[in-house]
């Protein structure tokens, strides 16, 4: 990365926003400025495109090491500030995330890999109440294992309705 390169970076960091976040000791987040996507900032360095914290760990502390991620002390995806960032497995990302009470599963049918809607779950379960069909059947008729049937049926799974 060349001098242009990081002046460019630097150009699209604003360091003192009125948005900006403090993480104690560390002073405040460094805020990415242009492109992002779901938070996260973006550049385009060399004709390849970088998260913009992954660049500002590279500028301040040299290479990633393989398979390793930047993870945010501050939970703010646009934040560029080194002395926020760090060194993590994923695994590490995952305990952070879950430490800081930040995962929030999506219920039913908004699930990502839901095969079932709210109205098909009342219609296993209305059916199943109503007697004359077995679970394995239900399972077979609504394309799902029979364990998630009895999951349904006895209210492990799909609680919320």
């Amino acid at each position: 990365m060349d001098e242009k390169d990081r002046a460019r970076f630097f150009s699209k960091v604003d360091k003192d926003g009125p948005t900006v976040t403090h993480v104690d000791g560390l002073g405040p987040c460094w805020l990415w400025t242009a492109a992002t996507a779901d938070g996260y900032g973006y550049v385009s360095v060399g004709g390849r495109m970088l998260l913009a914290h992954r660049l500002s760990w590279k500028i301040h502390n040299g290479p990633i090491p393989a398979g390793m991620c930047i993870l945010h002390r501050c939970d703010v995806p646009a934040c560029v500030n080194p002395a926020h960032l760090f060194l993590g497995t994923q695994l590490d990302n995952i305990r952070d995330r879950d430490a800081k009470k930040r995962h929030v599963p999506s219920p039913g049918e908004h699930h990502g890999r839901a095969k079932l809607t709210d109205a098909k779950v009342v219609e296993i379960r209305t059916l199943y109440a109503m007697g004359g069909v077995s679970q394995r059947a239900l399972a077979k008729r609504f394309g799902v294992a029979h364990s998630r049937i009895s999951d349904i049926v006895l209210r492990k799974r799909w609680g919320h309705i």
